[in-house]
């Protein structure tokens, strides 16, 4: 904060303009009529009349100023009880233009703001100082050839300030200046201009006084009005604290709840979903079961034999049917897919030893090798007819063991040519073996 203090001056304070940036933090500048720097401070949760007081403490205000256009209602409102002239810029000044205007006022000066309160309260006196001051250079001029001081010369760029004419607030001034002349010592009374120069003093003190009670009075009235604002305000206060209190009581308890709830939910879920893998689990062994005790009925049944079906000629496909289907040595199977499959595929099945395969495609040629010397007759799907249930199937006992015949004779019909083959191969290997002897 920057406290210079201004001149005190025979008659009375001097006139000042109080620059104001209110809010919780209030900024507060005054300059005098010469554009000198007297005070700049910022206050913490001022009242009103905390403010007009340290603006009183420096002189009488004839310009309360803002820097924001309209000017916001506590600077309006401290203007009206000051009887000061409220001055706003034509438009808001920007930071930028602030930040200007307060460096080159303070060019000369070590004082600086110390935030941004102090530096627009600054500059919006700076801003009315400068409104005035093409007129008050005007009056300094006409008083060059006057003998006038200066308290009369600021008193008289004050009442220019408020709307006198430049003649007329000379006129005033001077007027009240204390005689030249030696006060004559006739009869024990004062000179006739000296008593009317009392009276007119008088008057003006009087004037000042009424206007200081007025004042006063404004302020017993706001300070009044702020304490009464203050009680409700902590009531307020009180109440909204109570409140937000029992809110938070709630709330908790709430997030409480609720957070127990979405736990319970969450382990429901989580039963829920089990319970449904369970129970298709258990809907799947259900007709798994019905459809094994359906091949078990059908496997002692002299017109039909149960087809067991494996899905896909792969080592998974292979072990998901033998785990549902309980597939042994003896039994029928229906390969619905034997693409895929070679050699060592073939094996698994030629281990297990079913008594015959039925495919609903070509399969491979290696494969059918592996088959054909395990002696596992695979029959085409095109070649018997198949029932499929749900999920397995059925062949007439009769065609099957006819397609397993068949399948037979052509594999000893098979034998039975490559062994010829072979041998007249060897029949051939030894005449060659002959010739060369």
């Amino acid at each position: 904060m920057q406290d210079k203090g201004p001149e005190r001056f025979e008659n009375g304070k001097p006139f000042i303009i109080a620059g104001i940036d209110p809010g919780l933090t209030v900024g507060l500048a005054i300059i005098d009529l010469r554009g000198r720097l007297l005070y700049l401070g910022s206050m913490k949760e001022a009242s009103r009349s905390d403010i007009i007081n340290r603006i009183i403490e420096h002189g009488r205000a004839i310009v309360v100023a803002s820097d924001v256009h309209p000017a916001p209602e506590a600077v309006r409102r401290i203007a009206s009880m000051l009887n000061a002239k409220l001055y706003t810029p034509e438009r808001v000044l920007t930071i930028s233009f602030k930040n200007e205007l307060v460096s080159e006022f303070l060019s000369d000066s070590e004082s600086t703001p110390e935030n941004s309160h102090e530096r627009d309260a600054l500059a919006a006196a700076v801003r009315a100082y400068r409104h005035h001051e093409m007129k008050l250079r005007q009056i300094e001029k006409k008083l060059e050839d006057l003998d006038i001081g200066e308290a009369d010369e600021l008193k008289i760029k004050g009442l220019v300030i408020t709307g006198k004419p430049v003649a007329e607030a000379i006129k005033l001034v001077t007027d009240r200046q204390e005689p030249v002349e030696v006060i004559r010592e006739q009869a024990g009374e004062k000179p006739e201009a000296d008593i009317d120069k009392l009276k007119r003093t008088l008057r003006t003190q009087r004037s000042t006084i009424k206007h200081q009670r007025l004042l006063i009075e404004k302020l017993e009235n706001e300070n009044r009005s702020l304490k009464k604002r203050i009680r409700e305000l902590r009531d307020e206060k009180s109440r909204l604290k109570s409140k937000l209190d029992r809110l938070h009581y709630e709330y908790s308890r709430d997030l409480l709840l609720n957070r127990e709830l979405s736990h319970k939910l969450k382990v429901i879920d989580k039963l829920q979903k089990k319970y449904n893998e369970e129970k298709s689990r258990r809907m799947a062994l259900e007709r798994n079961l019905d459809s094994l005790l359906r091949i078990r009925d059908m496997e002692f049944s002299p017109d039909k034999t149960p087809v067991k079906i494996i899905d896909t000629f792969t080592r998974d496909g292979i072990r998901r049917a033998c785990s549902k289907w309980k597939i042994k040595r003896g039994d029928v199977l229906l390969l619905r897919s034997p693409e895929g499959g070679g050699s060592q595929t073939a094996s698994i099945l030629r281990d297990i030893g079913p008594r015959a395969i039925i495919t609903e495609d070509k399969m491979s040629h290696q494969a059918l090798e592996v088959l054909e010397d395990g002696d596992i007759p695979v029959i085409s799907a095109r070649s018997i007819d198949v029932e499929i249930y749900n999920d397995f199937g059925s062949v007439r006992t009769q065609d099957l063991n006819t397609e397993i015949k068949k399948w037979k004779n052509r594999l000893n019909e098979k034998r039975k040519k490559r062994e010829e083959e072979e041998l007249l191969k060897l029949i051939d290997q030894y005449r060659a073996q002959r010739r060369r002897k």
